[in-house]
């Protein structure tokens, strides 16, 4: 009798645990409405336009370590720039890149290494002399990079941990 208690104590908790790995596993990472998820972030495409600053302040706001969108790889820009496409139709969508020194070194808000590189032809050109934010260019269909001034209204896409 021993031997059955014992076996079936194993076998029960066996269950539990599968029943908890299951129950784990069945949890979904959530975005607030009107956000997507794309690998381990939340992202927001704004229709309210704003200052580069403004929007990286409408970001941070938000908590969730947010601040305007860094990209980081083809991939994370071809899925940002599909949402922007349904969402937008203007001139140009602010992202997280900026040159604060104004001195050429280009970094993000929310402190990821600059590696990945989408310019379009001839950008960062600095064109104006005042061009220290960086914009998903329509032209592009919002793939490609332009350094644009900074006090410009334009919508923006925010990224935030979930």
């Amino acid at each position: 009798m021993a031997a059955f208690s014992g076996c079936l104590f194993a076998v029960f908790g066996i269950l539990l645990i599968i029943m908890g790995i299951t129950d784990a596993a069945s949890v979904r990472i959530s975005c607030p409405p009107g956000w997507f998820f794309y690998k381990s972030h939340c992202y927001a495409v704004s229709k309210n336009p704003a200052k580069w600053a403004d929007a990286e302040y409408d970001c941070v706001s938000y908590g969730h370590e947010a601040h305007l969108a860094s990209i980081m790889d083809d991939a994370e820009a071809a899925i940002i720039a599909s949402h922007v496409s349904a969402n937008q139709d203007s001139e140009g969508v602010w992202i997280g890149l900026h040159d604060p020194d104004k001195n050429g070194r280009w970094k993000w808000t929310d402190g990821s290494t600059y590696n990945y590189r989408a310019w379009k032809n001839g950008a960062p050109d600095n064109t104006k002399g005042k061009e220290y934010c960086v914009v998903l260019a329509s032209a592009s269909k919002y793939k490609k990079w332009n350094d644009v001034g900074c006090c410009g209204l334009k919508n923006y896409v925010c990224k935030a941990k979930p």
